[in-house]
Parts: C-alpha cells; structure tokens; sequence
C-alpha cells in the first residue's frame, strides 16, 4: 500500500522533528514490514509510546515542552493525567496525515536551499529590494524577519512577516520573498521532498552618501 508508506513515513518525520526540538535521543527503527502498510505497525507504536514517555518526563522536571509539526497540537496537554494522551499522539497524528498530505514542518532533515547558495540568495536581494520611499525619507531602518513556506516543488507559497519595523519595510520584505525564484525544496530523511518554514532576515539600513571632497 503506497499511500500506507507515504503515511509511515511522514509520521516517522514527524516523530524526528519532535525530538530534535525537545533533545531526544531517538533514531527510528528501519523499517522491515513486508506487504501492506496501513501506515503504523507496532514498532511505530513503541517509538510514540518512548517519545511520549521522555516528553513527560521533561514536563515533570519542569522543562518547557516544544512541539513542532502539524497535528501535534494535542500534545500541548502532555503531563496531564489524561489517559488519550498515546491515542492523541498516534492515531490523531495519522488521521491528520491520512486526510491532507500537505503538512508543513518547521524543519526537514535536508533544509530547502537558495540555487547558488547563501551568497547567491543575499545578492539577490540586494539588487531586488527596493527601499520605500517613504522609509528612507523618515530615515526609518530595521530588520524585518519574515517566513515563509518553501513548496514541495521548491516555489515559495505563504509569506508573513514573524517580527516587523514598519508598515512600508514589511512590505518590501514580503512582496521581494515573493518575487524570490524556486528553491531546493525541503527533503525528509527519506529524500522525499516535503513543506517547509523558511525564516530570513532583511535589512533595511540607509546608506550615507560619501562626504564631497573638496579642494
């Protein structure tokens, strides 16, 4: 069942993200299932169970508690005394995945990347932004920090501002991600390609005109 394995998959991601982001020391088992796949086994059900009890734990020692990845909003109640918190994390996870398929994780084994690198995505952006006229005027200046979301065909799709300066440089930063050509989408540890939060700082410093020199 290929979908069943596109959905393990996923879920396997998922489970990584979430240990990453809370320090978990979690490898997931190689997978030997022969036949169909519904999706989850047993062993996928060992991992969530290890996973949930290392989470409450860390919520017991009084450690915040991150969740990262779609689906994984029931896991915000993990310390609770609550007896569908396994159900919660497996089953609502899957049913989540099973329906959409379009998820969006905050990080992917293999980040999505600018072509030509860095260095080609700052140059980029120093000859397509454009200083608002009207910023420069009042001599306004900051970074604006701005995500968005790297498709899986490397296309950039929602942009928002995370922290803005002024109305006109938010903007500016978000219609020039926009304009930004295709990425190398984000890829899970499986190399398949998958949704992903790109965060990026722009900018804006007024540039001094140099002192006229004069004899």
């Amino acid at each position: 069942m290929k979908h069943g394995k596109s959905v393990c998959n996923t879920l396997k991601q998922i489970r990584l993200d979430v240990a990453r982001a809370n320090g978990i020391d979690y490898v997931p088992a190689p997978c030997n299932h022969k036949g169909d796949c519904a999706g989850t086994c047993p062993a996928c059900e060992r991992e969530v169970e290890y996973l949930e009890k290392e989470i409450a734990r860390r919520h017991s020692l009084g450690k915040a508690v991150l969740i990262v990845g779609i689906g994984l909003t029931s896991l915000t109640a993990v310390g609770s005394t609550s007896s569908n918190t396994a159900t919660a994390f497996s089953s609502g996870i899957e049913n989540q995945v099973t329906r959409s398929g379009n998820e969006v994780f905050g990080s992917a084994a293999h980040m999505p990347s600018f072509p030509g690198g860095d260095a080609a995505l700052m140059r980029f952006l120093s000859e397509h932004v454009v200083y608002p006229e009207e910023a420069a005027k009042n001599k306004i200046e900051g970074k604006v920090i701005v995500q968005f979301i790297v498709e899986k065909d490397g296309s950039v799709g929602e942009v928002k501002v995370a922290r803005g300066v002024d109305k006109e440089l938010d903007a500016e930063a978000v219609r020039v991600c926009k304009s930004l050509p295709k990425f190398s989408p984000g890829r899970n540890a499986y190399g398949e390609p998958q949704r992903v939060w790109y965060t990026m700082p722009i900018t804006f410093k007024i540039q001094e005109s140099a002192p006229e020199v004069t004899e």
